[in-house]
């Protein structure tokens, strides 16, 4: 026996799935290196953290001493010593000894109650509301800490409060909401010494077989899924359009392929995906490509937007997470197969984009059709702005007025290709009808463009040329989203 030390995090993964847990200790070289998008939650994570920190000007915060993870011996003697003087203490570190193993935390915020020798303990998360996985990650922590010694009064998860507007410099105190889950986490307190036992003896043992499930999305998605889901058919019935759960009782059930799903067990649209892949061929739907056609007037406008939706708002009268648009792209068709005239605007600064992108928006002539693809989010930024900006409403209401989406036909599964394996996002439907995708791009989706921007525009000491290239990054992908809804409206005017 090894008598594992488990962190928060490794329980926080038993919890989720054994395989995962047993992985991260005995094999960990088959897991994948962190993306960029998972690695910009962590340092979203981080900033939100440090933020917190100023509530407690007079706080003390214990280094973590190692170079790649916390020097556990070390932590923990720096924080008995800080414990010592009764101020608040941020990274304090415990260790509990536990059936099988040790329990290791480092606790976000530790508050001493004034006239008592307890502590508060204060747990701090970049979302926007207490979740169930939180509950377990301070019930552990808060089991950990009393294991040591310590005595705690209040239990309680810090998160962001999204009805805050930043007017001037960012206010902690406004920013952040506390929920107060002594007693929630205190009930789960009880079982967690269990499960400790259960996830160090799954540590110790053989390697678990486990099936995939919805714990490989849920509560985040699993660092192993791509691992674990690398045998499954090309067209498995996780790509079921609107399955959701549904796709993992066909698996329990030995269903794996869509192509073998009972119709009893399917509707509308999940029909016309399985005859799809039956048949191996594009279903179309000539009517409802004739009356998206006939709904358009020329010149048409087809747009696409880029935006980042920060935990922190960057800019005066902007919230927690709100779509902030930075950029965007026009291909301007004036009649049907006509070439397209390309117009494009992007923020280069770390100026507040909206006002300039405003400007450059007012090219949009007062005729012809606005086109987006799934263009709920283009009407959102539409409506956000006019708000914002009253001056500008009057032109931000016309252009919401003629927008039409030129994802309908796809959306209601009127026009579908086995090839878009359920899904109807450009990035689906484009190579599915074209044969070409967003391959060779050195920026391929809306989320990579946002941190990509963040990082040109904020990253101290960026050289010149990593900026530049970033830059030339963004205009190359956000024009090739526009450029891809022509491509697609001249496929769907070949289908009639």
């Amino acid at each position: 026996m090894t008598h594992p030390t488990i962190s928060k995090s490794k329980f926080l993964s038993g919890i989720q799935c054994p395989l995962l847990l047993w992985t991260q200790y005995n094999d960990r070289g088959i897991i994948p290196p962190t993306n960029a998008g998972t690695q910009y939650i962590f340092d979203m994570g981080h900033s939100v953290g440090d933020l917190a920190k100023q509530l407690w000007p007079n706080g003390v915060e214990v280094p973590a001493g190692g170079a790649d993870r916390p020097d556990l011996d070390a932590t923990v003697a720096t924080t008995r010593e800080y414990l010592k003087k009764r101020k608040p203490i941020f990274e304090a570190s415990f260790v509990s000894d536990e059936p099988g193993g040790r329990r290791y935390v480092r606790a976000d915020v530790m508050l001493p109650v004034l006239g008592e020798d307890r502590w508060d303990l204060v747990e701090v998360k970049s979302s926007t509301r207490t979740k169930d996985v939180n509950i377990w990650d301070v019930a552990f922590q808060a089991g950990a800490i009393e294991g040591a010694g310590v005595k705690l009064r209040r239990l309680s998860l810090m998160h962001i409060n999204t009805s805050y507007v930043r007017h001037g410099p960012i206010e902690p105190a406004r920013l952040f909401a506390t929920d107060d889950i002594t007693d929630l986490a205190r009930n789960r307190m009880r079982d967690v010494p269990r499960m400790f036992a259960e996830y160090a003896a799954t540590i110790d043992g053989p390697k678990p077989v486990v099936p995939i499930g919805a714990h490989c999305v849920s509560p985040y998605t699993c660092a192993m899924k791509d691992v674990c889901w690398n045998h499954l058919p090309e067209h498995h019935v996780t790509t079921m359009v609107r399955a959701g759960k549904k796709a993992f009782d066909w698996v329990e059930r030995g269903i794996h392929d869509v192509a073998d799903i009972p119709n009893r067990d399917l509707a509308g649209s999940q029909r016309v995906q399985k005859d799809a892949v039956k048949s191996g061929r594009a279903v179309i739907d000539q009517k409802a490509i004739h009356a998206l056609l006939d709904s358009l007037e020329y010149p048409l406008w087809h747009l696409d937007f880029e935006s980042v939706n920060p935990a922190v708002p960057l800019f005066n009268g902007t919230r927690p997470f709100q779509q902030v648009p930075f950029q965007f792209s026009l291909h301007v068709e004036e009649a049907p197969g006509a070439e397209p005239e390309h117009i494009e605007f992007l923020s280069v600064d770390s100026n507040d984009p909206r006002p300039a992108l405003l400007e450059a928006l007012s090219q949009i002539g007062p005729y012809g059709t606005v086109l987006a693809f799934n263009a709920t989010f283009e009407s959102q930024v539409l409506a956000t702005l006019g708000m914002t900006f009253p001056e500008w409403k009057p032109m931000t209401d016309d252009l919401g007025a003629r927008l039409r989406d030129l994802a309908d036909p796809f959306r209601t599964f009127s026009v579908y290709h086995p090839g878009q394996k359920g899904s109807y996002s450009l990035k689906s439907v484009l190579p599915a009808l074209t044969g070409a995708g967003y391959e060779g791009l050195a920026i391929a989706d809306g989320q990579a463009a946002g941190r990509q921007w963040l990082q040109a525009v904020y990253k101290p000491g960026l050289p010149e040329s990593d900026r530049e290239g970033i830059f030339e990054g963004l205009r190359a992908y956000c024009g090739k989203d526009t450029g891809a809804m022509v491509e697609i409206l001249e496929v769907l005017r070949g289908m009639i």
